[in-house]
């Protein structure tokens, strides 16, 4: 049975490289949790860990906040919004490959019952200093932001709501590193208001919507040029459902089952041009759906329709159910489900609540359970990362870090830079460092003693201190 994690301190390292996936472990910490927390988070290549809150006043500010490995607040950042009749809301934050961080959000005018005005985008860089502010399309157009990407050239994607030729629809806006607009996509084919996208892993975009009346959900894919793959509307569903895309242009739906009783969730493939391949249906009550490296779909949601709780289910890309876990927090009885994430080794993770506690959810690739991580002082996760060692932040009413406390590593080859770390122990059985690779390791006890290979040109560094 897990057991709820306690506040423990511990340096950390910058952690520049992939998620390793031999990793075993068994129970998670708390590292750190301290104000200000926000309802965005992000991390950036050089550990930096960026938050987003708004101040719901006049002239109210969004406030992007940046902090070091260990918790330190490094600097605060705001516009300094001097018009009393708005304030500005913070939708998401994500960083690019130059340590930037891009902030999205909604300007509202009116304070007892604002109304939404226009959609903001503001580039950081790495200090605080503010690089573009793009007010778009007017001042006042009665559009909002909900989410943001940003692809491998450093260009930024927009999904939020705006006023096209056919009224109020989803749209989604692409920007260049430099804050000019390169393509702006209106919805025509009714999907619904925006509540989602992503990158699928044949590098083309999933939006996702949902009627602002009725069942109904609606779906779209673009290229990254703007371009209208194919578009579903009119999905009925009693639940918001989810999209993923896979390496080879198939896209998995999620949806819920429309039935007056014991209502659970359809899971659908369908082909690059939108052509369904199946469609299989679960007592689970799923909702969300990501895709794995090894383009095999995991749905999270709760255990049925009448029950609290996390749950998750693995299916082939040719639709049998390879496991599922519909007891995935034991006893901790998890509500307000947030975010599903997978790591490079396809574990997944999801963020949720259980009044009490923020808290995230893992996982492991083979459906077995990971660990499920608590955070006091807030009642459900805004928004959390996943970094490269397997360390979670996460944000809600404060920001934290959660870090496994025994790590296990064996019969592997590093062969390129990685660092490890734990709260309390790292076990090494059988490792091999090659092409000249350095391996860190941060814990209070490790193990290396005749378990690792060292050739030539690589190093192994134990507990070297503080934010390397």
């Amino acid at each position: 049975m897990k057991e709820k994690i306690m506040l423990m301190p511990l340096l950390c390292t910058i952690l520049l490289f992939s998620i390793i996936p031999f990793l075993t472990m068994a129970q998670v910490n708390v590292v750190w949790s301290n104000y200000p927390g926000g309802v965005a988070l992000a991390t950036d290549q050089q550990n930096g860990i960026f938050s987003a809150n708004w101040d719901y006043n006049p002239g109210g500010d969004i406030t992007v906040t940046k902090r070091s490995c260990n918790g330190n607040v490094l600097w605060n950042a705001t516009y300094d919004n001097t018009d009393n009749t708005r304030h500005e809301v913070a939708t998401w934050l994500e960083t690019d490959s130059q340590n930037n961080c891009l902030v999205s959000g909604t300007i509202r005018s009116g304070y007892s019952n604002p109304v939404n005005a226009a959609s903001l985008l503001m580039k950081y860089d790495g200090n605080g200093n503010l690089i573009w502010r793009n007010v778009f399309e007017s001042s006042f157009e009665g559009s909002y932001t909900t989410k943001i990407l940003v692809d491998n050239d450093n260009n930024i994607y927009v999904l939020g709501l705006g006023t096209g030729p056919n009224g109020q629809v989803t749209r989604v806006k692409k920007f260049n590193a430099n804050g000019e607009a390169i393509w702006t996509y209106y919805d025509t084919h009714g999907i619904g208001a925006p509540k989602n996208f992503k990158f699928t892993r044949d590098s083309f975009l999933l939006v996702s919507g949902r009627g602002i009346t009725g069942n109904i959900n609606g779906y779209l894919k673009l290229s990254l040029a703007g371009n209208l793959i194919w578009s579903k509307a009119g999905i009925i569903s009693p639940t918001i459902g989810d999209a993923s895309g896979d390496s080879f242009g198939n896209t998995y739906i999620i949806k819920g089952e429309n039935v007056s009783s014991n209502a659970g969730s359809i899971l659908e493939k369908f082909d690059q041009n939108g052509v369904l391949i199946w469609s299989h249906t679960n007592t689970m009550a799923g909702n969300k759906v990501e895709t794995g490296t090894d383009n095999n779909p995991i749905i999270s949601g709760f255990p049925n329709s009448g029950t609290a709780g996390a749950a998750f289910m693995k299916y082939s890309s040719g639709g049998s159910v390879l496991w599922q876990n519909l007891n995935a927090d034991g006893p901790e009885t998890l509500l307000l489900h947030g975010i599903l994430k997978l790591d490079a080794a396809n574990n997944a993770y999801l963020s949720a609540g259980n009044l009490f506690f923020m808290n995230v959810c893992k996982i492991n690739s083979d459906g077995t359970f990971g660990w499920v991580g608590l955070v006091s002082g807030s009642n459900s996760a805004k928004s959390f990362t996943i970094f490269s060692n397997n360390s979670v932040y996460i944000t809600g009413t404060t920001t934290a870090k959660l870090l496994p406390n025994n790590l296990s590593v064996s019969n592997t080859t590093i062969s390129q830079n990685t660092t490890i770390e734990a709260t309390n122990n790292i076990l090494l059985s059988n490792i091999t460092l090659t092409n000249s690779s350095q391996l860190t390791l941060i814990a209070p006890n490790v193990d290396v003693a005749n378990s690792v290979i060292v050739e030539p040109g690589s190093t192994v560094l134990v507990n070297p201190g503080g934010c390397n």
